[in-house]
C-alpha cells in the first residue's frame, strides 16, 4: 500500500509538470540566470575578477547548488500543507491510509527527487556557461543524500509551522534570504564549519562533484547531522499535527 501511495505522488508530480511545463521551464531559466547574473556582477566588482576576491567558480557553483537543494525541499511540505487547507483537501489527507503525516512525507521525497532533478539540470547548462570543470566521484549520490535528509527534517520542522499558521510566504522570504548569505559564506570552507547546520552537507557535496577524497569522519557527521535534523523534525510534525487535531484546526484558515 505505502509503494502504491507513492506511485500515486509519483503520477501526481508528473501530471503537473506536464500541465505547467511552461513554469517548470521558466523556473529553471531563473535559476540559471540568478547565479549567472550574480557571478557577472562578482566579476565587474574589481578589475582583477573572481580571483582577487579569493573565489573559486567551481566551489560557488556546488554551493548554489546546495542552497537550490536545501531551499527546494523546506518549501515542499509546508507549501502541500498551504495549498490542501486552501482547497479544503487538508482533512481527506489525514483519512488517507498511514494519516497525514505518510502521506506529506511521500509527497516530500516524490518532490525530492524532482528537486534534485531540477538542480542537476540547471547545474548543467552553468557548467558550460561559465566553463567550469566538474569531475564527479563515482559516489557522489551519496554526496546527495545527507544534504538531503538533512533539508527534508528542515521542511518538516517548517511543515509543523504551516499547520498552526496555514500562510507562511512571508517567513519563508525571511528564512529564503538569510539562507543566501549563509550557504554562500560556506564556499571558503573552514575545519570549524563542520558543525554548522546544513555546513558537512554542503561540503559533501562539493567534493563529491570535485572528485576529491572524502573522510569517513566527515561523512559520519553528515549523516549523523541529517539524522538530527530528521528525527527533529518528525517529532515537530507529529506533535502539531496532534495538538491543531485536538483544536479541531486542522484544514481551517
Amino acid at each position: 500500500m505505502v509503494l502504491w501511495q507513492l506511485w500515486s505522488e509519483i503520477l501526481l508530480d508528473w501530471s503537473l509538470t506536464k500541465r505547467y511545463w511552461f513554469d517548470t521551464l521558466a523556473g529553471l531559466l531563473a535559476s540559471v540566470l540568478f547565479f549567472y547574473s550574480m557571478v557577472l556582477g562578482l566579476e565587474n566588482l574589481t578589475p582583477e575578477g573572481l580571483a582577487s576576491l579569493g573565489l573559486d567558480l567551481g566551489p560557488l557553483l556546488l554551493v548554489f547548488a546546495a542552497f537550490n537543494l536545501v531551499v527546494g525541499t523546506f518549501q515542499s511540505i509546508a507549501y502541500s500543507v498551504q495549498s490542501e487547507a486552501a482547497l479544503g483537501t487538508l482533512e481527506h489527507l489525514g483519512l488517507a491510509r498511514g494519516g497525514l503525516l505518510r502521506q506529506l512525507l511521500l509527497r516530500a521525497l516524490v518532490q525530492g527527487l524532482a528537486g534534485i532533478t531540477f538542480n542537476l539540470l540547471t547545474l548543467l547548462p552553468l557548467v558550460l556557461l561559465l566553463g567550469v570543470r566538474l569531475t564527479p566521484a563515482s559516489w557522489w549520490p551519496l554526496g546527495l543524500l545527507p544534504l538531503y535528509l538533512a533539508a527534508l527534517g528542515f521542511a518538516l520542522g517548517m511543515g509543523a509551522l504551516a499547520l498552526q499558521f496555514k500562510r507562511v510566504e512571508g517567513f519563508f522570504t525571511i528564512v529564503q534570504f538569510l539562507f543566501l548569505p549563509y550557504f554562500f559564506s560556506l564556499v571558503r570552507f573552514e575545519p570549524w564549519m563542520t558543525h554548522l547546520p546544513f555546513a558537512p552537507g554542503a561540503y559533501l557535496l562539493r567534493l563529491a562533484f570535485t572528485g576529491e577524497e572524502v573522510s569517513p569522519g566527515l561523512l559520519l557527521l553528515a549523516l549523523v547531522q541529517a539524522l538530527l535534523f530528521l528525527g527533529a523534525g518528525l517529532f515537530a510534525m507529529a506533535w502539531v499535527y496532534a495538538a491543531v487535531r485536538r483544536r479541531g484546526l486542522l484544514g481551517r484558515y
